[in-house]
Order: structure tokens, then sequence, then C-alpha cells
């Protein structure tokens, strides 16, 4: 229980510049880890330069104007410290570790990162190689293939959420350093926070911020969120993307979802731990997978964030099973939003939500995570003491009614992609 007071007494500091920083002491532990986000990403991105926020943000350690990347990497290493950045889509994150003394370091290393990355044309060209490298990957990842054709359909093409955040071979290949110095631009001080955690004085960790991150200043209001509406989705849509060799093909089934901040969030994400997640998959894992033994992994997804994601069901197949895999999803889909939940499902669920919310606590990491996610989301410092009360309350007619409200076996949409299907 100490770990989960421990979040309640966190000390939120607003920098002048409107940056909130959390700090949390953490005794015992000789590290201090840091976690920042700042909320531009690729939803602030445009379509034609998708992949340009996750380019930036990891470009941000390539070189600052007081160090080159070289330098970077020398400096933190000496002292036994790290740092890292990059872009996701509703924000780009930073973040590093070190042990409590050298923490000045690394915070002045992070705001040379966000304040003044100067984006070195050979280093710029060095990370290009390697994101396309992974895009190439991806190319023959059925999964990946699967969720880009499944946010195409779920979205239109001006929401972000109907790409994704990677970008493409060749909007990736045709960024420039310019690209990556406008988008930065739209880094603000007033979006920003950042968390540290460990055996520190949260007076001293204040003072060592305003001194590393007080000059940091940007003309005007931090950009806003403004995302058209998703998709409506009429009868079943279904889509396979053929890739060539593989053994294996993914499925993909789903509906439009909803968004962190929807008062409908708590009872979804039980609904979708046993439908999907708790232990090898929830319904689905056991009884499409190890009764039925028709996928090598099944489960489902919730995808919420500021805007709403898909909700859906995933799994592995033998190619030879893919209609038969299906057909058992749906069934068990269709079960579910007609029968509700056991009330052995609920104790389940609700057990294992409450107690892994408090492993999460069991880390510095874990606590810094949590407390950016508290701050993003408006939730209060006391979020994880009332959260067992809130996922307790949940009942059993609150998890069928949002099943039924959004799950469907008549408006879907259901993507494979794996060899080609005779």
């Amino acid at each position: 229980m100490a770990a989960m007071t421990s979040i309640e007494t966190a000390t939120r500091h607003v920098l002048p510049n409107g940056m909130v920083a959390l700090v949390q002491r953490n005794e015992g532990t000789p590290t201090v880890s840091v976690r920042g986000e700042v909320r531009v990403g690729a939803v602030n991105e445009p379509a034609e330069k998708s992949g340009l926020a996750a380019f930036t943000g990891a470009a941000l350690i390539r070189g600052t104007e007081r160090r080159s990347f070289q330098e970077i990497v020398a400096t933190t290493e000496a002292v036994g410290a790290s740092v890292n950045a990059g872009g996701g889509m509703h924000s780009s994150g930073f973040g590093g570790k070190s042990l409590a003394e050298d923490l000045p370091l690394v915070l002045e290393i992070l705001a040379g990162m966000l304040q003044t990355p100067t984006f070195p044309d050979q280093e710029v060209e060095r990370l290009r190689g390697q994101f396309l490298m992974g895009l190439r990957e991806n190319e023959q990842d059925t999964r990946v293939q699967a969720s880009k054709v499944l946010r195409r359909l779920l979205f239109p093409p001006e929401h972000p959420y109907s790409r994704i955040s990677s970008g493409t071979f060749d909007t990736v290949g045709a960024l420039t350093r310019a690209d990556l110095a406008e988008f930065h631009r739209m880094y603000h001080p007033a979006a920003t926070t950042i968390a540290v955690v460990g055996d520190v004085e949260p007076p001293q960790v204040v003072e060592a911020l305003a001194h590393a991150f007080g000059s940091w200043q940007r003309e005007g209001a931090p950009p806003q969120l403004d995302l058209p509406p998703a998709n409506t989705l009429h009868g079943i849509e279904r889509h396979h993307v053929a890739v060539p060799g593989k053994s294996q093909t993914d499925v993909i089934w789903a509906v439009q979802g909803l968004s962190r901040l929807d008062a409908n969030y708590y009872p979804a994400s039980v609904a979708n731990m046993i439908l999907g997640r708790i232990g090898l998959g929830g319904r689905l894992g056991k009884n499409v997978r190890e009764n039925r033994g028709l996928a090598y992994y099944c489960g489902s997804s919730l995808d919420t964030d500021l805007a709403a994601g898909p909700w859906a069901a995933l799994a592995g197949v033998n190619p030879e099973d893919v209609d038969e895999a299906v057909e058992a999803i749906v069934y068990e889909i269709e079960r579910f939003i007609a029968d509700g939940p056991t009330a052995e499902e609920m104790s389940d669920a609700q057990d294992y939500m409450t107690g892994s919310t408090v492993l999460g606590l069991e880390t510095n990491d874990g606590i810094a995570a949590t407390l950016l996610g508290v701050e993003r989301y408006g939730l209060g410092l006391d979020y994880i003491a009332r959260y067992p009360a809130i996922i307790r309350a949940i009942t059993d007619e609150d998890v069928t009614r949002v099943a039924r409200n959004y799950l469907s076996v008549s408006n879907y949409v259901l993507v494979t992609a794996g060899p080609e299907r005779e």
C-alpha cells in the first residue's frame, strides 16, 4: 500500500513557462527515472508528411547546440546514465535514467534536446536509413499490414488515426531537415509534462528543472487537438492483404471504440479484459485458441486515447483455418453481447485490474509513467487510491450495456493479411 499512497504525495509544480513538473521521492533506490512528454505528435502532422512526428522525436538526440550526438552518448555513458526521445500519435516522449547525483546532467541534456536540437544532415540521413529499414520490415509483417488497412477503413483520410504514426516508405523518404525543424517549432513548454522519480528531494528537483527548462519560451498557445469524426460502419466490410511467403494469416475484427475521457471507459475496459485479455486471451483466447485450436494467439484490444480508436479482436491463424476462426471470433462476440459476463469473470477481471495497477508502481519508471498518465487525462494525484473503488463499482449490467452499445456482429470491419487466398 505504500506505493499507492506515494503517488498521492507527489509534488506538482508548474514552471512560469507552463511546463508541469511531477516529482516523487522513492527512498531506497539509488537511481532516478525521468519521463516526459510534449503533447505534439502525429495528430499534428499533415497526411502527406506521415511519420514526421516520429522522425522528429527520434532526431532530438542526434545533436543539440551544445553537444553532438556522439558527445551526448559519451557523456551519459561515462556516468552510467541514458537519455532517449521519440514521437508518437498524440505526444512526443523523452526520458532518461541516472544515479541521483547525476540528475542535473540528465536534465540539462534533455533540455537541450527539447529546446535546441540541430538536426545535423548526416545524422538525419542515418536515422532515415533506420526508419526505412523498419518500414521495409513492416511490409512483411502481416499484423502491421492488416492494421494499416483496418485504419483506412475505420477513419477518413484526413483523420490521423487512418494511418500508422511511423509513416510510409514514400513519406519518410521525402522528409527534409527543414520539415523536422518546422515541426519542432510546435513543441511548447505549456504542452510539456516531466515526471522525476527516485531518491531525490522534490524542492531540489524543482530547482534543477527550473534551471534546465526555465529559459524555454514559445510565443502563442500550444497546438490544439481538433479531429474529424470517424467513419460510420454500415454492414460488414472484409478485406484481405496478400503478403507472399507467409505461413500465418493475421486476422483483425474491429468496430469504433471510445476515448479515454469517455464516461464508458471503465466498464468498457472491464468488458475488454473479459472478452480478450485476462489469462491467455479472455473468452476469445479460451474458446477460439484453447478449446477449438483455431489460432496461435487470440485476444482483444481497446485503443483509447484523447480520441476514440478501434475496439478489436485479433488472432494469428493457419491460412486454411481463416474462415472457421473468423466465424468462431464473431460467435464469441455475439455471445458476449447477448449474455454479458458471468459473476466469476467479473470478479477475476476486477481482481486482475486492481492488482496490476499496484504492480505498475513497483519501479521508478512505472511510477513516472503513471504520473504522466494522471496528468495527461486530468485524473488527480489521488487516482491510484481511488482506482480500486472505481473498478469494483462496475456491475455486470454496466459491462453488458457497453458491449451492446459498441460491439456489433452486423456492422464491423474484418481485415486479414497473409498468403494469397484461393
